[in-house]
Formats: structure tokens, sequence, C-alpha cells
């Protein structure tokens, strides 16, 4: 009795086949489908941690420390508010924890599009939006003082921008939670 030679794959050969590309095709879609949010969170990631390290350093030294945005370089940075001298001054002397460099932020050098698209902080009669907020000390109430008097924060956002894409990093009024949306 001879055997005869068969051709094709089994059922069995063939859904193992199937799963195998399938969970191929589900690591690398995502991952090439779009970096450019990844890239887009990770910056409001940053711009987040900058406005909350500026409240925490309020809360812990019982100092004024606030972020502020150049949009046209798409930099922020975090200060010291000094209030020894009228009127106050800015002091950049604030260093990230973790790169012991001053506390700047340059979006672009996080990718080459990305840029801060606006930034609106709006303080009870003020006025005009400003691309600042101050954290009172000790308590890292969002807030903004000019010649004596203090105006609490009514809304405030940074807006980045990549390639069409956008995330918005809001800080709350009267509590300073800071949120990415």
């Amino acid at each position: 009795m001879q055997r005869r030679s068969e051709r094709g794959y089994s059922l069995m050969e063939l859904l193992v086949v199937i799963g195998l590309l399938a969970l191929i095709a589900t690591i690398a879609v995502p991952a090439l489908s779009r970096p450019d949010e990844a890239v887009l969170d990770r910056a409001a990631t940053e711009v987040a941690a900058a406005l909350r390290f500026a409240q925490a350093e309020a809360q812990r030294t019982g100092l004024t420390h606030g972020v502020i945005a150049d949009e046209a370089t798409s930099t922020l940075r975090v200060y010291r508010l000094d209030e020894t001298v009228s009127p106050p001054v800015l002091v950049y002397d604030v260093y990230d924890p973790f790169t012991k460099q001053l506390y700047t932020l340059s979006l672009p050098d996080v990718a080459g599009d990305l840029q801060l698209a606006d930034a609106s902080f709006i303080f009870s009669d003020s006025g005009s939006a400003r691309a600042f907020v101050d954290f009172s000390g000790a308590t890292g109430v969002p807030r903004y003082s000019d010649a004596g008097t203090l105006y609490l924060l009514e809304s405030g956002v940074y807006t980045v921008e990549l390639q069409g894409l956008s995330r918005n990093v809001s800080v709350a009024p009267v509590t300073g939670r800071v949120t990415i949306q």
C-alpha cells in the first residue's frame, strides 16, 4: 500500500498562522498609525508638569512661583516672584529637580513642528489675557498681582499643537488643578 503525497495545510496550521499575523498587526498598527499623538501627549504632559511643579514649589517654599510662556519661541519658563522689591520681579532661578538645569521647556526641542499655539490666562477684573500664571506662596492658589491688587484666576490654558492636532493644558480657578484635554 502506497501513501499518497498530500499537499496543502491543515486547518490548524492555517489558524495558527492567521493568529500570529493578527497578533503582529495588533502590535504594529498602533505604533505606525499616529506617532504625532504620542509626541503631542508627551509635550502636554511636560507642560502640565511645569505648572504642577511651580504650584508645588510655591506651597513648599511659601514664595510665589509661576510659569510664563513665550509663544514666539514656544518656550515655557518656571520662575520665582521676588516680592521683596517694588515692583515685584520675575527671577529665573528655579531648577528642574531631575535635570538640575534651569526649568525651561522648549517645545521645538521635544519635536520640531511642536508649538505653543495659545497661552491665555484670564484673571478677575484684570481686563486682558496673560501668558503666565502665578501660584501664591503657601496656598498655591493661581493668581496675578499688579500694584498690590490681587486678581484670582478665572480661566487658564496653554494649547500645544502638532500637525493639526492639539492638546489643552488647563489650570482650574481656586484649586489650581492642572488637567490635560
